[in-house]
């Protein structure tokens, strides 16, 4: 059986992201998958030190909720990361995941428990969905780097209140073929 885990990197809660991420997931579980969902605001991470010891072996030095997502993803086959636009940018949630992603790479910088394919999913208040590309396609760099593969980038434009992306029956199919695709 296929593993997946998605990432809801929103404050919010019932909004934008977990709402395109929750069918993302209804896709992937309809395809047969096992999921397990993490909502960051609820999580203790704590930011990265920069102190290598994930080089040495494959955790991180901190102990804090990350090491249950270090084993998750080590066994997954597909990763969602959700996060609303700020400043540009995914949220700072977002951010602190990602940079704990580093143990996901060894000494030489490659992938440590190989290629993951991967949804990132946005949602923003600028109805033109190419207005921050620079980032997403920045962060898919990112990631690619950790063996998360973006293979599709779904994004809710527009999305200044949060039942918009629910409220778009495109939107919310669109993201429950992703993740029947995702999985198979």
């Amino acid at each position: 059986m296929k593993k997946m885990v998605a990432f809801v990197g929103s404050p919010r809660k019932n909004a934008n992201i977990s709402t395109i991420v929750g069918e993302i997931v209804r896709g992937a579980k309809e395809a047969g998958a096992e999921t397990k969902v993490y909502t960051l605001s609820d999580m203790n991470i704590k930011q990265c030190q920069g102190c290598f010891h994930c080089r040495e072996v494959e955790m991180c030095a901190i102990k804090d909720d990350m090491q249950l997502v270090y084993e998750d993803i080590k066994e997954a086959d597909a990763i969602v990361i959700g996060s609303p636009v700020y400043m540009h940018q995914v949220t700072a949630l977002t951010k602190l995941l990602i940079e704990r992603l580093f143990p996901l790479t060894d000494s030489n910088f490659k992938p440590r428990f190989g290629i993951k394919k991967t949804i990132m999913v946005y949602s923003q208040g600028n109805p033109d969905a190419n207005s921050f590309k620079t980032s997403f396609d920045i962060n898919a760099n990112v990631l690619k780097v950790m063996g998360l593969d973006v293979m599709d980038t779904i994004i809710s434009a527009g999305a200044n209140v949060p039942t918009t992306s629910g409220n778009n029956a495109t939107l919310m199919e669109t993201a429950f073929q992703a993740g029947k695709r995702l999985v198979e």
